[in-house]
């Protein structure tokens, strides 16, 4: 099995039957072109367990899968699998502790988060004390050292 470190999901990147390069199709699906065979990376695996075994828990996933629950729960948060609606167990809001079935944050924290990176930022300005001072350009150093 092929990892990518920077985000814990298996990828298949050659055919186990022919060694050829695998791609990408889509929604997790990998195909060779070379002798057709199908594989699926960590995503494709849950979600077409997921659409086969609807309100399937996260223990169940990686059981039947072998996706491990750390990366079932990225996949919750990066919003590309979401907790089922009629579930016991939900995902917490990271800034306010509310029960949520994908991401990070709840709709209200969300918004707020999307609009603290919109706010410009403000550089001070009137910042003094380093350089030269106004009106004193002729170059001499500044700071002598004595002995």
């Amino acid at each position: 099995m092929d990892y990518m470190d920077e985000n814990f999901y298996y990828t298949p990147r050659k055919c186990p039957d022919c060694g050829e390069m695998m791609v990408y199709k889509g929604l997790g699906e990998f195909v060779c072109e070379q002798c057709n065979r199908k594989e699926y990376d960590d995503y494709g695996k849950v979600r077409n367990y997921i659409d086969e075994h609807k309100g399937a828990n996260a223990s169940e996933v990686e059981a039947a899968t072998g996706v491990s629950q750390r990366a079932i729960r990225k996949l919750l948060k990066e919003e590309r699998i979401a907790v089922a609606n009629d579930s016991k167990a939900f995902l917490k809001c990271e800034l306010c502790g509310a029960d949520i079935l994908t991401g990070r944050y709840c709709a209200k924290c969300a918004k707020q988060v999307r609009m603290m990176a919109e706010k410009p930022v403000r550089h001070n300005t009137n910042i003094s004390g380093f350089g030269m001072k106004a009106g004193d350009d002729d170059g001499a150093i500044r700071f002598k050292r004595t002995k």
